[in-house]
């Protein structure tokens, strides 16, 4: 292998430079990115006026001119919590009662879904999830009887219910009342 010059050298390392510049921060806006828009999802100026946190929120059906999620479903109603088990266990239960489909879905402050109870898995059964944070629990109070202990990748979180319905009009009372049946609250 022949010896480089100076210049082709300051070429090489220039390029060697910006090649590992941008690789690493392509990996840390792939790491951060999510972070930052679930931080936004659960405490920007929505999440406050909604009262999310450790509670469970109603937002208006989806039409037209929404555009809080991107391309959002106007088949879905949705329900929201921000969860925080930092301080002790953050209780969830639901009953929806609905023959047609319906889901809870939790993701970490990474944005990453690590829990997903539907219709098909519940029925008519009601849903009673206990979340609490990773590690010992020693202070939390008694899981409930029937209660599914969910533990959260992350002391905050995000959950997620939805609610299909075809003719929203038609079925306004039905499935108003099934995703008001969410119910999120510290223990």
């Amino acid at each position: 292998m022949k010896n480089l010059t100076a210049q082709q050298r300051l070429w090489f390392y220039r390029t060697l430079t910006l090649s590992v510049t941008a690789i690493i921060a392509h990996f840390a806006l792939v790491w951060a990115m999510p972070r930052l828009i679930m931080r936004h999802v659960m405490s920007g100026p929505q999440a406050v006026e909604m009262n999310m946190l450790n509670n469970a929120a109603f937002p208006p059906p989806v039409d037209a001119s929404s555009r809080r999620v991107v391309m959002p479903s106007p088949d879905m109603l949705y329900s929201v919590c921000v969860f925080d088990v930092s301080k002790g266990p953050v209780r969830v239960t639901a009953r929806p009662g609905l023959k047609t489909y319906w889901s809870i879905a939790l993701y970490g402050a990474n944005s990453d879904n690590f829990f997903v109870v539907n219709d098909r898995e519940v029925g008519d059964a009601a849903v009673d999830l206990w979340l609490v944070s990773e590690g010992p629990n020693a202070a939390d109070p008694t899981v409930p009887n029937g209660a599914k202990v969910v533990v959260t990748p992350s002391e905050k979180g995000f959950l997620l219910m939805r609610v299909l319905t075809g003719n929203y009009e038609a079925e306004k009372s039905i499935v108003e009342n099934a995703r008001r049946t969410l119910t999120c609250h510290k223990v």
